[in-house]
């Protein structure tokens, strides 16, 4: 890799290679100042190939100065935080046998015994890069060879020096899905020298030619600082801590917006914080890595989409380049299906060639298995460029736990660590795993999990979490504590719970746990702030209390740790254990001579309770232990608590806001999204919907809003838009497991609107889309948590009812079956909205909270006029006002309402679950208002089309002569003319309309005037006819 920088300075001297505040480097300024440090090196004897070399220097120009000096004269880098205790320092530099170290200046005192050389010695004469400049044949000329010597922690509290070889860096710069990079990109610099990460920084830039761009001390860490840095050095490509990313993420998610790459990695990915940088003024790319230090910094990469953030685990994705991995169990064989968890085993070209002198260590991690030869990506070796000829496999044991993921075969989930596998309460218990339920939450921003061990025989271990609540929350402990327990088993709750604003970190920016157990072990400090413990209470119990209160505060400091516990502190919320609360129970009997049971031990729990029912309790053998308590009153009103619990989430609550749609590529569809786009309560509506004839889903989405003038201009409510690829024909919508999974978890309500209407197809045709659809987006409503159904129908589910069986009013919860003798007489269409609606009518029965809605004939817009095209009754009209004619039928009422009264409707009903379980007509509660066929002529004339009325055979007839296949009425003609009872066509068996009765509808929408109907006049029928024209759809 020096060869391929000297090349660089050779053939591009004046390319900028690194700027760090006001200084800044050429190539040839680069090569030029190394090579002289390079020189000094050797001074005094030759330096030895491989020859490890400390280099004590912060991130910045000189590091990368000195790294490049290294390899120069084809030693390692030993590169090392200076910050940290100089004793610690020289013990890792001996520990590798470094005899030569680059230093800032000169500090003989600090580090006797190691040949230093400062930077600051260097002439400023000899950077002019026509000065000796090293060119490619003066590079040592070895083709591989150990280039890093990096420190990771060792299980045995020694760290462990990696070594990395330069065909690894190679790799990793060349051959992930982001490298080589461009020559005009600028690479941030601020990760500790001696974190994997760096190496990405430093030689990933420097092969690619591009610019290293140093980041002040502390802009890193500032969110406001940060965005104006980036943008101000035109900065292109960030690889970054996951616990840096996540508290940038929290307070100025646009901070990376200007960048191409942005790289996360280190720990588990946080969805949260994923999805609040890809909300707002996201980069290009957002990658979640995956790679230990043994791997050459990155293993794996995924690129991370908004729809993957909804998910409760960020995959890490597939292999880079060359990379290997596979999924091991404990007896080193591959696991091969999805969904198993095993072991991340990784190879190729950016393993580690292991530990340096740790032999036991090299044997237990660094493993051969047998070649299985397989090369297919998810199904164990997820690299195909594998050596098939080979019999045995290198691998490295990372130590972390994975799973293949059953939607994306070859992607992989990190699960957690085996060492963070613990035991407790009798389970084995993943700490990451409890994080990842507990980062579920909206009040949580991020967790950590730690076990504090047994401090005596009398205690338990417990489960300590600290937390980072989000955006500030000022939800009280109490209530992050009910959703552990509403989410995680019995033995994952933590028995502590920690809020701070902050994680400490490591050098290399992970979180350190250790730091956070010692911080627990000592207790709150004087004046600390941005911590608390769960119960929080100024008042506290003075030693100068009565008797009973100073020897039980002595028994529960033994038993929890709790120095003067306050009045109001619980004994079972401060994580007491049922051994503890038996071994309290004992000692109160021993030192109090008071005798109490569980059962007033968990009515009493809290302090001061206590101290009161022991002050009046009885001494051991009173009568009152011979018989148990009577609580049969308590029980029996127990029952009462029930009665506030909602059928179904009040899907606009602040908690809420998620809605699933389906539908949206349609004209009632299209209307739904943007009137929920639009409201306060509604934070998200996911729509699903098909690619179909070269458009994405979105982009279909997008061109039927467009279509009547839906789409908005405002960037914050087409946000709140996300369109999921799928198909609701499929049992799983066609989205895949986990993302169905996912959505049935995620969605507070469901409004299924999507229905196929073809007037000449038939039920069998119809059955795909709206009776299979229908079931299995009903599947949906009925798995995941527990949501509303509000389901579009229409009144074409009763059929010609008034004509074939004489029925003249049809109630709003009217049984469907006895309509189904006239279904023979009408379309396709009516028939599966038949089976459709019986199918939600019998999840209604069985307990599922569904709303049903029967919208009339649909028009357009009252106010904007905005219409379907291809809908019946646009299509009946037009073609009436080109004829000059209408039809002859008997007693036949047009049920008009407007689109923007259907939706208004709908979503008004929809807004208080007390409207669920019944059904609702949305058409005219005035049956005068409602149109038949002569006051839709009448109508006519006044819009300045005077049609005449005709018998219904001569106007068939006529439509027959004057119509084309482009015509209005085309696409009517079966319906029209094909005959079905003796001389009557479908469309004459729709005479004898009916009365729809709107009792559920009337008494839902009282008190809301935006609601009310808006009839079919002339205004609405003009507005309508200039959205035709200025459309292009039609001009009449």
């Amino acid at each position: 890799m020096e060869r391929v920088l000297a090349q660089h300075a050779q053939e591009h001297p004046d390319a900028m290679a690194v700027l760090d505040g006001p200084q800044a480097l050429t190539y040839g300024q680069l090569l030029a100042r190394a090579t002289c440090l390079a020189d000094r090196l050797q001074l005094k004897d030759k330096v030895e190939a491989e020859e490890p070399v400390g280099i004590l220097l912060s991130p910045g120009l000189s590091q990368v100065v000195a790294q490049v000096a290294v390899r120069l004269v084809g030693a390692t880098c030993v590169p090392l935080d200076p910050k940290q205790p100089q004793k610690r320092i020289c013990e890792l530099l001996r520990d590798v046998a470094v005899r030569r170290v680059i230093v800032e200046d000169l500090c003989t005192e600090r580090y006797e015994g190691f040949d230093l050389h400062p930077m600051e010695h260097l002439e400023p004469a000899l950077f002019r890069h026509d000065n000796h400049l090293v060119t490619q044949k003066d590079c040592p000329q070895k083709e591989d060879g150990r280039s890093h010597i990096l420190f990771t922690s060792g299980s045995t509290g020694k760290p462990k020096p990696v070594q990395i070889q330069t065909s690894s860096i190679l790799h990793l710069a060349m051959e992930n899905n982001m490298t080589p990079l461009s020559y005009t990109d600028r690479v941030t610099a601020f990760n500790n020298p001696g974190f994997d990460l760096s190496l990405f920084e430093t030689w990933a830039t420097l092969i690619a030619r591009a610019t290293i761009v140093v980041l002040p001390k502390g802009v890193a860490t500032d969110a406001s600082r940060l965005l104006a840095f980036l943008t101000e050095t035109r900065a292109s490509v960030m690889i970054i801590p996951t616990a840096l990313f996540n508290v940038i993420a929290s307070t100025a998610p646009n901070a990376f917006r200007a960048l191409r790459h942005v790289i996360t990695a280190g720990e588990a990915a946080n969805p949260r914080a994923l999805r609040s940088v890809l909300e707002k003024e996201p980069p290009e790319n957002l990658w979640n890595g995956y790679g230990p230090t043994e791997g050459t910094t990155l293993t794996t990469l995924y690129r991370v989409t908004l729809p993957d953030c909804l998910e409760d685990r960020i995959s890490i994705g597939q292999p880079i380049g060359k990379a290997i991995v596979y999924l091991l169990d404990d007896n080193l064989e591959p696991i091969e299906e999805s969904g198993i968890h095993g072991e991340i085993c990784i190879g190729g070209p950016g393993k580690s060639a292991g530990y340096l002198h740790r032999k036991r260590e090299n044997e237990e991690r660094f493993v051969q298995i047998l070649n299985p030869h397989r090369y297919t990506k998810g199904t164990g070796i997820t690299d195909s460029t594998t050596d098939a000829g080979s019999s045995i496999v290198e691998l490295y044991r990372t130590g972390d736990i994975g799973q293949w993921r059953r939607d994306k075969p070859g992607f992989l989930d990190y699960i957690g660590r085996r060492d963070t596998q613990v035991k407790h309460q009798g389970f084995l218990v993943e700490l990451e795993e409890i994080s990842r339920i507990m980062e579920s939450s909206p009040l949580v921003e991020s967790c950590v999990v730690i076990q504090r061990p047994p401090l005596s025989v009398l205690h338990s271990s417990i489960l300590i979490a600290y937390i980072i609540p989000s955006g500030g929350n000022k939800q009280s402990q109490d209530a992050i504590l009910r959703f552990a327990q509403a989410t995680l088993p019995s033995y994952m709750i933590p028995e502590r719970f920690e809020l701070v604003t902050t994680f400490p970190l490591t050098a290399n920016g992970k979180v350190d746990r250790q730091a956070l157990l010692d911080s627990y072990a000592q207790g709150p400090r004087k004046g600390e702030a941005g911590r608390k413990r769960r119960v929080v209470n100024d008042t506290s119990i003075s030693p100068n209390d009565t008797d009973t209160r100073s020897v039980l505060a002595k028994i529960w400091e033994e038993l929890l740790q709790v120095s003067h516990p306050t009045p109001e502190q619980d004994f079972f919320l401060l994580g007491a254990s049922s051994i503890q609360a038996a071994a309290l129970i004992a000692l109160i009997q021993h030192r109090l001579e008071r005798l109490i049971t569980m059962d007033e031990l968990h009515t009493h729990a809290r302090f001061s309770s206590l101290c009161d029912l022991l002050d009046t309790g009885q001494a051991p053998g009173d009568d009152r232990y011979k018989n148990a308590p009577d609580y049969t009153s308590i029980w029996a009103n127990d029952v009462d608590i029930v009665n506030d619990i909602p059928l179904a989430p009040d899907w606009e609550s602040a908690a809420e806001g998620r809605a699933f749609l389906t539908g949206a590529t349609g004209f009632v569809g299209a209307h739904i999204l943007r009137r929920l786009i639009e409201r306060s309560g509604v934070k998200q509506v996911a729509c699903i919907a098909r690619a179909r004839d070269g458009q994405s889903a979105a982009a279909r989405v997008q061109k039927a809003m467009e279509k009547y003038d839906l789409f908005p201009e405002s960037l914050e409510l087409s946000q709140k838009i996300l369109v999921l690829e799928g198909d609701i024909s499929d049992e799983k919508l066609g989205l895949g497991p986990t993302q169905f999974n996912w959505l049935v978890d995620w969605a507070s309500v469901i409004f299924h609107v999507a229905a196929k209407v073809n007037f000449c197809e038939s039920y069998q045709e119809h059955h795909r889309d709206n009776v299979i659809g229908t079931r299995n987006v009903l599947n949906a409503a009925a798995l995941g948590r527990r949501k509303a159904f509000h389901y579009m129908s229409s009144i074409d589910v009763f059929g010609p009812s008034g004509m074939i069986l004489g029925t003249r009013s049809i109630p709003e919860d009217s049984p469907l079956i006895k309509h189904l003798p006239a279904l023979r007489y009408d379309l396709g269409y009516g028939q599966s909205q038949w089976t459709a609606e019986a199918m939600v009518r019998r999840m209604q029965e069985k307990g599922l909270p569904i709303a049903i809605y029967r919208p009339g004939f649909i028009i357009g817009d009252s106010v904007t006029g905005a219409s379907n095209p291809d809908d019946f009754i646009t299509r009946w009209i037009v073609g009436c006002m080109e004829m000059g004619t209408f039809p002859r039928i008997v007693d036949m009422r047009f049920e008009y309402c407007t689109i923007d009264f259907v939706c208004s409707s709908v979503l008004q009903i929809a807004s208080e679950n007390k409207n669920l379980g019944q059904a609702y007509h949305i058409l005219s509660p005035d049956r005068t208002k409602s149109l038949t066929v002569e006051d839709t002529i009448i109508l006519l004339h006044e819009a300045g089309y005077p049609v005449r009325m005709i018998n219904y055979s001569d106007w068939v007839e006529q439509a027959v002569k004057s119509g084309t296949s482009e015509g209005a009425l085309a696409p009517l003609m079966p319906l029209l003319q094909e005959r079905v009872l003796g001389e009557l066509t479908r469309w004459e068996c729709a005479q004898f309309s009916p009365v729809y009765e709107c009792t559920n509808t009337v008494r839902a929408l009282a008190g809301c005037p935006e609601a009310q109907y808006k009839p079919f006049t002339i205004d609405v029928l003009r507005r309508s006819m200039a959205f035709w024209k200025r459309k292009g759809f039609y001009d009449v």
